[in-house]
């Protein structure tokens, strides 16, 4: 800080400039040593209204309370600019300080870390229903809320300034997210992409002059998600219950199974996405709400017979919660001696492995169906039924080899 024997900060009125309407102007005087520095506040007041020792405008009438009111977060305003030119290690000077309250230093002009996200997630919110799902947000809102509490525990400071964003912080990040938040390895790539984007923002927008994500790489882990093979989607078909909440959960995760719809395109499928082509096929024509890409899917017989055993109600698929649903799908495994974490998202990657690929229905077709933008998240689904036609095969070399 300024040592505060040599700096002073005061408001005088020059009486020289005075106006036709009795008004002169009320000056800022910042002295720090042997240096002064005079400027305007651009307020104006009559001399016999303002009080020198006090250094405020007499009265009690809404136009003097305004006034001081103005000086008190004017005098507030600079020693928040002292204090930002000490952060950035300034010597701190009377034309300096002037300087900066009037956004002339282009240094302290950068933005933080916490700002540039809240700004990014600020876009975001407005874009939902339009290319950005609520789910997408809530990831941001949550990344933002981790990043928040990681500098306070690491730094102990409320924010950081984008040009302290070094490799290192990346990585006391991620180990954070890991060891103090208990996130898997792809949990925590998850914000880790989140916070290079921000930062990709930051830099698009000259915030920073460079990321530090360019030196390093974020990686996730091939992670197989479960999908039921044919025995245990055969299984779930069969399954019957006298539960009418198991009977309708069957129902909607086969829905998916059929359809390859994630969890909200099922909750908001209406009649207006169903569509009748020319050779008489009935056509699910969508856009996700998860990426805007619009998926087209023939609706196989099986699904079309769901969507009339629901039909009268409000909506085309009376679908339960995710968090009922996924309940339900528990027992639904344990009753069918299904040995393996079902989840209603399950049934999409049965859609994409069992129902389609291994039935030899191209990968583009797939890709279209499950409405990626490309057909590289696809071939994850065919790399996993390569895997489980291997793994059988090799049951058929390990039969025969027996028999030789």
């Amino acid at each position: 800080m300024i040592n505060k024997s040599n700096y002073t900060l005061s408001f005088t009125v020059r009486a020289s400039k005075m106006n036709k309407a009795g008004k002169a102007p009320i000056e800022v005087l910042i002295s720090v040593g042997e240096e002064r520095t005079v400027f305007s506040t651009g307020k104006l007041v009559t001399l016999e209204s303002w009080n020198k020792d006090k250094q405020c405008v007499r009265g009690t009438n809404s136009e003097a309370t305004a006034l001081n009111e103005f000086l008190k977060n004017l005098r507030v305003r600079i020693y928040e600019e002292e204090i930002k030119l000490v952060k950035h290690g300034f010597a701190v000077t009377a034309v300096l300080l002037r300087d900066a309250l009037l956004n002339k230093v282009e240094l302290i002009k950068e933005e933080t870390i916490l700002s540039v996200y809240r700004k990014h997630n600020e876009i975001q919110y407005k874009q939902i229903g339009c290319g950005v799902s609520k789910g997408t947000y809530a990831n941001s809102k949550h990344g933002l809320s981790l990043l928040e509490n990681f500098i306070q525990f690491k730094y102990h400071r409320d924010d950081m300034f984008l040009r302290e964003l070094n490799r290192d912080f990346i990585e006391e990040f991620r180990i954070w997210l890991l060891s103090e938040h208990g996130l898997s390895h792809n949990g925590a790539v998850k914000y880790l992409a989140l916070l290079k984007k921000v930062v990709n923002r930051a830099v698009a927008n000259n915030k920073i002059a460079f990321s530090p994500f360019a030196a390093y790489k974020l990686e996730r882990q091939e992670v197989s998600p479960d999908f039921l093979n044919e025995d245990e989607l055969r299984r779930i078909i069969n399954f019957n219950s006298p539960l009418p909440r198991l009977e309708r959960t069957r129902d909607m995760f086969l829905f998916a199974c059929y359809t390859g719809l994630s969890y909200v395109d099922v909750k908001t499928l209406r009649a207006e996405h169903l569509e009748r082509d020319n050779e008489g096929r009935i056509w699910i024509k969508k856009k996700r709400i998860k990426t805007g890409v619009l998926a087209r899917i023939p609706l196989l017989p099986s699904a079309k017979m769901l969507i009339d055993k629901y039909s009268g109600g409000d909506t085309l698929i009376p679908i339960y919660s995710a968090k009922d649903i996924n309940l339900y799908l528990k027992d639904i495994a344990i009753l069918c001696h299904i040995d393996k974490r079902i989840t209603y998202h399950t049934a999409r990657h049965t859609f994409a492995s069992t129902v389609t690929l291994a039935n030899n229905i191209s990968l583009i077709a797939v890709s279209k169906m499950l409405g990626h933008s490309n057909t590289r998240m696809t071939e994850h689904y065919a790399r996993l039924v390569d895997k489980c036609i291997g793994e059988e095969m090799d049951k058929l070399m390990d039969t025969f080899n027996c028999e030789e």
